[in-house]
């Protein structure tokens, strides 16, 4: 059978996303970008992948929805059989685009990837704000991409990571164990670290107390003098002597008693993190202690400026508050 030229190939896909009524461009049908390959990163034909070191990538059929790949050639436009054995042939990444219902972890299952490589490939900051439609960039094999520092070698990052440094070597077609500053390589079956999946999940906090948000993070009219003021809490409702559990694993700041606040106790936890827990009828933790993840601080109460028992509860990030709800699970 006479081999394709280029021109044909790009032909054959034009005329499948117009039969396919794809609602993305051209621009998305030829977005086959070198990830890791030549320093020209030229793009490849659709399906096509680049030798040791080098990604390209296929476009996911977005007809219905964008729904995963579930056989060889299912989903995915491609001119050629070459789709079929880019397993084989390198790293490659397909494109996907969201749809509703679909979470980071469902869609990596569904191609068979990890949560961190679908997370490090689009460089996500926060997964519970991804929206439906957004294209990802879905790696063809578990791993994560990572920008190697001045001093960084191939046995650095295996050793940091706790990979093989043969496994890096081959996928990146590395030809040293040295690595340029600011060079971006791909690391095999590496994962990222646990505090920064958890951040960028959204998993950061449990919440400390079973109970009910009584006032929300924000602006909101001022119980007592109905005056607008901004909230940079939650307050969670909940019976006077109810057990409150850290929120998350951390260092006791400070305790003390507040005319606003009460009894109150103040956590620091990594990467700038910290949390606040106001309004308390006991305390049960003293400055410089170390509490882990639930473990008891105090209780429920109603003192300093409170219309009843519950628990206000601040997040800081860098000593700006944020939305705890956002970081709550």
């Amino acid at each position: 059978m006479r081999k394709r030229t280029r021109k044909e190939r790009s032909e054959i896909l034009v005329r499948a996303a117009s039969e396919r009524n794809l609602a993305v461009t051209a621009a998305i049908l030829v977005a086959t970008l070198v990830f890791l390959g030549s320093p020209a990163r030229s793009p490849l034909p659709t399906g096509q992948a680049s030798g040791l070191g080098g990604a390209s990538a296929s476009v996911v059929d977005l007809a219905a929805g964008g729904a995963a790949i579930t056989a060889p050639g299912d989903g995915i436009l491609a001119a050629d059989d070459a789709a079929t054995s880019t397993v084989d042939r390198g790293i490659y990444y397909t494109a996907y685009a969201i749809k509703p219902g679909d979470t980071v972890g469902d869609i990596a299952e569904a191609f068979g990837t990890s949560i961190d490589g679908v997370i490090s490939f689009n460089n996500i900051m926060n997964t519970r704000a991804l929206r439906v439609g957004q294209i990802l960039k879905i790696p063809s094999m578990a791993g994560i991409l990572v920008t190697a520092k001045a001093g960084d070698t191939v046995d650095s990052l295996a050793a940091a990571y706790e990979v093989e440094a043969d496994g890096i070597i081959e996928a990146n077609g590395l030809l040293s164990p040295s690595l340029p500053a600011e060079k971006i390589v791909f690391l095999p079956d590496a994962k990222l670290p646990s505090f920064q999946l958890r951040e960028i999940n959204g998993d950061l906090f449990h919440w400390p107390v079973r109970g009910y948000i009584t006032s929300r993070y924000g602006w909101r009219s001022d119980p007592f003098t109905g005056n607008r003021s901004f909230h940079d809490g939650i307050d969670i409702g909940a019976g006077l002597g109810t057990i409150i559990g850290a929120a998350m694993e951390g260092r006791v700041v400070e305790t003390g008693y507040s005319s606003s606040f009460g009894n109150y106790v103040l956590l620091s936890h990594h990467s700038g993190w910290m949390s606040f827990y106001g309004h308390m009828s006991r305390i049960d933790v003293k400055s410089g202690q170390w509490v882990n993840i639930g473990q008891r601080i105090g209780l429920v109460g109603n003192t300093g400026y409170s219309t009843g028992p519950h628990l206000h509860f601040t997040v800081f990030k860098h000593g700006r508050t944020t939305n705890p709800t956002v970081v709550l699970h």
